[in-house]
């Protein structure tokens, strides 16, 4: 599925209030964003994965968080309309940007926990890349999570427990030739 793709996918889940399928986006997008090293797939996993976080709590979902909601879908629609061919790299990061903001003002007037949920989604992300076989410098590198911040989250997880699939060299290979010809 191309970047556009999923982004239309996300933003029609989230306009459904749909938690589950945000979370299958995400994971869909981790092993493309594995393969591919693509940022910005790495990113739109994070954003579905947060998405999924802020459906599944029910006070977002409550009347006075409805504007908040609101800004955040109008801002995936904003995304979801940005075609690969008619929005340059720098539009595209201004877009998502913007939906950050929106993201991180919904949790702003009652945090509740020790980081936020955009940079809580970003180490989940970066430690389940590494834990499906990235290099733990390259999962590093393409989320800018720093290396020890992803060792400790792994360590403290049952993540690698939960990976059920390994792939091979020549899977991985082959997964690239197809993303490439395809």
């Amino acid at each position: 599925m191309k970047p556009h793709e999923y982004m239309n996918e996300i933003y029609s889940a989230f306009r459904k209030r749909d938690a589950k399928k945000l979370r299958k986006l995400d994971e869909s997008m981790m092993r493309e964003a594995s393969l591919a090293y693509s940022k910005k797939l790495f990113y739109m996993a994070v954003i579905s994965y947060v998405l999924s976080k802020i459906l599944s709590k029910p006070r977002f979902l409550e009347p006075h968080y409805k504007d908040r909601i609101d800004a955040i879908e109008k801002s995936l629609e904003t995304i979801s309309l940005c075609k690969d061919e008619d929005c340059p790299e720098d539009k595209f990061v201004a877009h998502f940007q913007d939906l950050e903001k929106r993201i991180k003002n919904i949790e702003a007037e009652d945090a509740r926990f020790v980081i936020d949920l955009l940079s809580k989604g970003k180490l989940k992300v970066a430690a389940t890349l590494y834990a499906q076989g990235m290099s733990l410098g390259t999962a590093a590198e393409i989320t800018s999570v720093e290396k020890h911040e992803i060792l400790s989250y792994a360590g403290h997880t049952m993540m690698f427990d939960r990976m059920k699939e390994e792939m091979t060299v020549q899977a991985r290979l082959k997964a690239l030739k197809a993303l490439v010809e395809g």
